[in-house]
C-alpha cells in the first residue's frame, strides 16, 4: 500500500473525527462502566473506538507491573490499577495527556499506585524498572518520513516512517520482567505489511491475543498482538 493512499483514506478519516471531537468538545467518557474525565488536546476516546477495545479486552497482570506507553487520558492505566496491577507506569510525550491520567487516576483512588510520566517511550523509566505486561496502543497509521504534521495532536494517530514503532520494538524487551507480555495495539487502519517487515527486522514472532470490530459504518479492526522477541530475520504472525 501506498503513502498517497495512507494520506487520503487513513489521514482523512482521523482528520474528520478530530473534527467532529473538536466541535462537540466531550469532557466526559465511559468505559466498562467507570467514568473518567477527557482534557483538550488529549486524544479524545469519545470519538475514537480503539482506547475502549484494547482496555476492555487487555489481559492484565494482577499482582505484576503494568506499563502503558502513550497513555492519553489514562483510561487504560487506570483501568489496570483497578484490575489489581501493582505498580502501573503511564507515560505520554503529551504534557496535556499526563496530567489528564493523573486527574482520572485521583478520580478512581489508584493515584498512589499509578504513576503518570511526561516523555517519550521509554525515556520516562528509572533503572531497573521492569513489567509484566508492557502496552502500547500504537500511532499506528503509517505516514512517509517526511509527513509534514500540522496539528501536534495528529503525532498521537500518525507515525512517520514508523520510526516510533522501530523504536519500541527495539527497545521494548529491556524493560520485561522475566516472563513478562510485550503487547502492542494495532488496526486495519495500519500498515500491516510494514509491520510484518520490522516484526522480522528485529526478530519478533507475534499473535494475536485479542481481535474486535469497531461500532458503525466503515468501523475498523481492532487487534491486540503480543510480540514475541526471538532472532533477527525472523518473523510468523498467528491468528
Amino acid at each position: 500500500m501506498s503513502d498517497h493512499i495512507y494520506e487520503s483514506d487513513a489521514i482523512a478519516s482521523v482528520r474528520q473525527r478530530l473534527a467532529v471531537a473538536e466541535a462537540e468538545q466531550l469532557s466526559e467518557y465511559t468505559c466498562m462502566g467507570r467514568r473518567f474525565v477527557v482534557h483538550p488536546d488529549v486524544f479524545p476516546p469519545t470519538h475514537f473506538q480503539s482506547t475502549g477495545l484494547f482496555t476492555q479486552h487487555l489481559p492484565y497482570p494482577s499482582g505484576g507491573a503494568f506499563l502503558e506507553i502513550g497513555c492519553g487520558a489514562g483510561v487504560t492505566a487506570v483501568t489496570a490499577a483497578l484490575s489489581g496491577c501493582r505498580p502501573v507506569v503511564a507515560s505520554d510525550i503529551s504534557e496535556a495527556a499526563v496530567q489528564n491520567t493523573r486527574a482520572n487516576a485521583a478520580l478512581h483512588g489508584v493515584e498512589d499506585i499509578v504513576s503518570a510520566r511526561h516523555g517519550d517511550l521509554f525515556d520516562v523509566l528509572n533503572p531497573g524498572e521492569r513489567f509484566d505486561a508492557i502496552f502500547w496502543n500504537s500511532n499506528f497509521v503509517f505516514v512517509p518520513e517526511d509527513y509534514v504534521f500540522d496539528k501536534t495532536i495528529l503525532h498521537a494517530f500518525c507515525d512517520a516512517g514508523y520510526a516510533a514503532h522501530r523504536r519500541f520494538l527495539r527497545e521494548a524487551p529491556n524493560y520485561l520482567a522475566p516472563g513478562g507480555r510485550l503487547l502492542i495495539g494495532f488496526s486495519s487502519q495500519g500498515d500491516d505489511s510494514a509491520l510484518t517487515a520490522l516484526l522480522a527486522e528485529y526478530g519478533y514472532t507475534s499473535t494475536t491475543v485479542a481481535s474486535a470490530f469497531g461500532q458503525g459504518v466503515g468501523a475498523h479492526r481492532y487487534d491486540i498482538l503480543q510480540l514475541l522477541p526471538g532472532a533477527p530475520g525472523d518473523a510468523t504472525r498467528t491468528a
